[in-house]
This record gives structure tokens, C-alpha cells and sequence, in this order.
């Protein structure tokens, strides 16, 4: 019984449109059960994105977890109106982008830009076995650098052994697969 209680829930919020209120909605790192759910979107996925803590002037402005692929939506407010998309999937389109500094041990991060002026846009990745984070971003340029920075800051990957672990400890059920 403990064994389905994940895709219980993951059925339940998928069924529901998962439109729940937005800062309450948006998996914090440390909100296991929450993290469940973004894990059994992408269940080949080695890591899940999940927000650390939102800096001051950011707020999280939508959630979508459901079969597939996993929406946070989060919106600074020095970014001109534009918020940033945040998409867990199974694959990426790395086509045209630079590897950078890698997110987290196992992950490997890419960064295509759109424009640099006036606006500095583009597309960044976190890819690791068996999934992929894409964030898609449009910030003001000046700003960009702090809002680059912070956005890196912001969101998090926590690695899907440690939640299956974490489940386990906190609350004897088993994350699938």
C-alpha cells in the first residue's frame, strides 16, 4: 500500500491541474513529498529542480507537475514583466548552445543565448541521465548579471537517490521506479 502512495498522490494533483496557489506550490528543496511528485513526472530523471529559497524581489508564479515533464514558473521583480520558465523533461534540444559551469556534480550545463541587448535572452540546460532542466529566461540588460546569478542560486537539483532515501526515513514509502 505505501508503494502506490506517490502515484496516488501524483494522479491526484495531475487530476486536480496542479493550479495551486503560487509560493506555496512551487517544491522547496527540503519539501519531500512535494519533490515525490516532480520526480514521478520524469521517472528516469537522476535529479529534480526545486526552489532553495526565493530571493527578495522573486516570487514563484505557477506549478505544473503531470506524465512528462514537470512547469515551475518564477518572476523577479527587476525582470521586466517576463518571468523565467523552468521545465523538467526527459531530453533537451542542445542544438546551438555552449557548455558552462556545471549546476551540480553528474550535471552538465548549457547555455544558448537569444539576444545580449537590449534584452539579454536565451535558454539554459541542466542535463543529466535521463532528464533535463530548461530554463528560459529574458532579462533587462544591466540587471541580467545579478538576475542570472540569482536564478542559478534559486533553483536547486536535488539527486533522486536522495529522495528515494529521504521517503524511505521520513515516511516508509518507496519512490517509483
Amino acid at each position: 500500500m505505501r508503494r502506490l502512495l506517490v502515484p496516488i498522490l501524483l494522479l491526484v494533483v495531475a487530476a486536480t491541474g496542479c493550479g495551486i496557489s503560487a509560493t506555496t506550490a512551487t517544491p522547496r528543496c527540503t519539501s519531500t513529498q512535494r519533490l515525490a511528485l516532480v520526480a514521478q513526472s520524469v521517472p528516469a530523471a537522476s535529479y529534480v529542480p526545486c526552489v532553495r529559497a526565493l530571493p527578495e524581489g522573486w516570487q514563484s508564479t505557477g506549478f505544473d507537475a503531470r506524465t512528462g515533464s514537470t512547469r515551475m514558473t518564477l518572476l523577479s521583480d527587476r525582470s521586466g514583466g517576463r518571468p523565467v520558465d523552468v521545465l523538467l523533461q526527459r531530453r533537451c534540444d542542445l542544438t546551438g548552445a555552449t557548455e558552462g559551469t556545471p549546476h551540480a556534480d553528474g550535471v552538465r550545463t548549457y547555455v544558448r543565448l537569444a539576444t545580449i541587448a537590449p534584452t539579454y535572452a536565451g535558454t539554459m540546460y541542466d542535463v543529466f541521465p535521463g532528464g533535463c532542466v530548461r530554463y528560459v529566461f529574458a532579462f533587462p540588460r544591466g540587471p541580467h548579471i545579478p538576475l542570472m546569478e540569482q536564478l542559478s542560486a534559486t533553483v536547486g537539483l536535488v539527486r533522486r537517490a536522495d529522495l528515494r532515501r529521504d521517503l524511505r526515513r521520513q515516511l516508509d514509502v518507496e519512490l517509483d521506479p
